[in-house]
């Protein structure tokens, strides 16, 4: 039996619809941990939602998706 290490992948979705991939600082922090570590480089992430969508690519796939600009 193979034992892999699945690598996080982070991105950023901002109030522009762009995808900035982020870093992660450290395998042994949570998501929202990450999260708060970026928001001092992007403000935006303070007011952001996490959204782990999973095993994509070979990747754990995680979106910060902001909130800033939408209505409802």
């Amino acid at each position: 039996m193979k034992i892999t290490n699945i690598t996080r992948k982070y991105l950023f979705l901002n109030g522009n619809r762009e995808k900035i991939e982020l870093e992660d600082i450290d395998p042994e922090m949570g998501h929202e941990r990450i999260m708060e570590h970026y928001s001092a480089l992007y403000p935006e992430l303070t007011n952001a939602n996490v959204m782990d969508k999973g095993i994509i690519d070979g990747f754990h796939e995680v979106h910060f998706q902001s909130l800033a600009g939408t209505k409802g």
